[in-house]
């Protein structure tokens, strides 16, 4: 059987990206997300969408359900899905920090421990965080979205602890400024005329999970123009 690769956030930016490579090789992949429109360019019978919204721990089930019955395994798990409020501190609001953490964090570890256990027994597997410059260091406005991805990088740092004895490899990704949706319908607008495309993140994401013998711990992108 080909490699089983499960993508969050996949209907678009850097997730999409990603499921579009791994389309292009073949690969099986359960993707979810939240706009069915946006897997329209996908193509092929391995491919198994989860719509919905990983606030929802039904779907973080249906997800890690769909591996374990239809495929009884998992080669790489990518967590991608995320979003962001950037503005003054004492602008968020309690609403915000909750769909913040559930989105950014929470969901990522969830899905990680319902798939973690299927790794641990076959003895193999990567798990990659899709996370941010700006879970290496603070940003004005960002408060809120760099505590999700600063809590990120614990999780991963310690998670890595335990896997390594079962041969499962742990890989927290750094980018930059990506031009993706994350930025629309922001109270505090965003030029990202200078950020990265998503599709070179997305191929350096691709290639470490085809590498063999070594695995980055942390892999971090910058742009090359400010």
């Amino acid at each position: 059987m080909m490699k089983v690769v499960v993508i969050t956030g996949a209907s678009s930016g850097i997730g999409h990206e990603v499921a579009k490579l791994y389309n292009q090789k073949g690969y099986v992949l359960v993707l979810s997300g939240r706009n069915q429109d946006g897997f329209k360019d996908l193509s092929g019978k391995n491919i198994d969408l989860v719509l919905g919204d990983l606030t929802d721990q039904k779907v973080i089930e249906k997800l890690a359900s769909v591996v374990e019955k239809k495929y009884g395994k998992i080669d790489v798990l990518i967590n991608n899905a995320g979003i962001t409020f950037i503005q003054p501190f004492e602008e968020n609001t309690p609403e915000q920090l909750d769909l913040i953490i559930n989105v950014n964090l929470k969901s990522h570890i969830l899905l990680t421990s319902w798939l973690y256990p299927l790794m641990k027994k076959q003895r193999f597997g990567h798990i990659v965080f899709v996370n941010s410059s700006s879970g290496k260091e603070g940003y004005k406005n960002h408060t809120l979205y760099a505590t999700t991805k600063f809590g990120l990088v614990g999780f991963a740092k310690s998670l890595r602890q335990e896997t390594r004895q079962y041969n499962i490899k742990v890989t927290s990704v750094h980018p930059g400024g990506v031009k993706t949706n994350l930025y629309q319908n922001l109270k505090t607008p965003v030029d990202i005329s200078a950020f990265m495309e998503p599709k070179p993140v997305a191929e350096a994401i691709v290639s470490l999970t085809e590498s063999s013998g070594y695995c980055p711990d942390e892999l971090i992108l910058s742009r090359m123009t400010k």
